[in-house]
Order: structure tokens, then C-alpha cells, then sequence
């Protein structure tokens, strides 16, 4: 039977292009606390959360640009912040594809949105990869260094469980901190729009 280790080592790093190929902030900080463990190399680790991330949402573009009939397109259209989303992409396309996988609320909407909008698909694929090596960098970054601060925090850590348990603390954690900061900058930023707006 193969050991726990050899597990992660054989199926790891596909689990992340899977799983960041929905939604998988929590995942990759998962996966870099596990990479400064030992258990990944953090290089292939941010380049699978590149792939699975980049490839999801040009599906999802793709779908939005050529199948609107489709069922779960037409769902996603009626979501409340759909329309704002457009809106959004209107004002600051480029912008927009830079930055949507960090704004909470929107991750699942926007590729399809983007697909239904007017931006050319040759401009979202090119920004999309761009987004998508920032996002991976960005999030494999946290769980590394987060690691490196755990293990400086309660010494060097022993034993596959106690490091599995650090990597879900740590998953966790930054997962709870990313949503709080994303959600503080969305209400100041309707606080504001509201305002504006008598």
C-alpha cells in the first residue's frame, strides 16, 4: 500500500489543475504549505495553478461566447450581479480581466460574462494568461511564506499529520483573511458609489 507521501507525490500537484480549474485559492495555499514541507516543488505547483485556473475560465469564455443557449449559461445571466459585472466590463475591460479573480462575488461569473461582452477573444486570452500566472504566483507566495512563518512560529514540525493540519490552519486562515479584505473593499467601494450617487 502506498504511503501517504507517495500519494501526494503521484497525485498532488494534477488535484491542484483540477480543482483550480473551478475555484482553488484555498488549494494552492494549501498545496505551497505543503511545498515547503518537502512535498511539492513550488515551481511546478504555481505552474499547475496556472494551468488549471487558465484553462477553467477560457472554458467558461468560450461557453459565454458560443453557447449563450446553453443551461448553466443562461443561469449564471440571471445572477443579480450580472448585469453590474457587464457594467464593470464595459468601463475597464483589460482591467477587469486583470483583476477578477481577486474581487469577491465574481470569480464564477466573469469568464462568461467576458464571453458575452464585445472584448475580442484574442485580447482575453492574451490577459487572461496574464491574470492567471499573478493569480497562481500570488497565491503559491502565501502558502510558502505562510509555512515558512508557521514553522518558525511552533518550531519545526513533526510528522505527516501535524503537517497536514498546519497546511489546512494555514489554508484556512489566508482563505478567511483573503474574503474579509475582498469584502471590506467591496462595501467601502458601494459605500462610496452610493454616495456618489446623491
Amino acid at each position: 500500500m502506498p504511503s501517504f507521501e507517495a500519494l501526494l507525490a503521484d497525485y498532488g500537484l494534477l488535484a491542484i489543475i483540477i480543482l483550480t480549474f473551478f475555484e482553488g485559492e484555498t488549494v494552492v495555499i494549501i498545496g505551497a504549505f505543503l511545498a515547503h514541507q518537502g512535498y511539492f516543488n513550488p515551481y511546478l505547483l504555481g505552474l499547475c495553478a496556472f494551468l488549471g485556473t487558465f484553462a477553467g475560465d477560457q472554458l467558461w469564455f468560450y461557453l459565454g461566447r458560443r453557447h449563450a443557449d446553453y443551461k448553466i449559461v443562461q443561469k449564471i445571466r440571471g445572477y443579480s450581479s450580472f448585469a453590474r459585472v457587464l457594467g464593470m466590463i464595459e468601463r475597464h475591460p483589460i482591467k477587469f480581466i486583470i483583476s477578477f479573480r481577486f474581487i469577491y462575488g465574481i470569480r464564477n461569473i466573469a469568464p462568461v460574462a467576458l464571453g458575452l461582452s464585445n472584448v475580442p477573444a484574442a485580447k482575453y486570452l492574451i490577459f487572461n494568461m496574464i491574470a492567471a500566472s499573478v493569480w497562481a504566483t500570488c497565491f503559491t507566495t502565501i502558502g510558502y511564506l505562510f509555512g515558512e512563518a508557521a514553522e518558525r512560529f511552533i518550531g519545526q514540525m513533526a510528522g505527516v499529520q501535524h503537517k497536514i493540519f498546519g497546511a489546512l490552519l494555514a489554508g484556512v486562515v489566508a482563505y478567511i483573511l483573503f474574503k474579509l479584505v475582498n469584502g471590506y473593499l467591496r462595501g467601502r467601494k458601494n459605500r462610496k458609489e452610493t454616495a456618489g450617487d446623491h
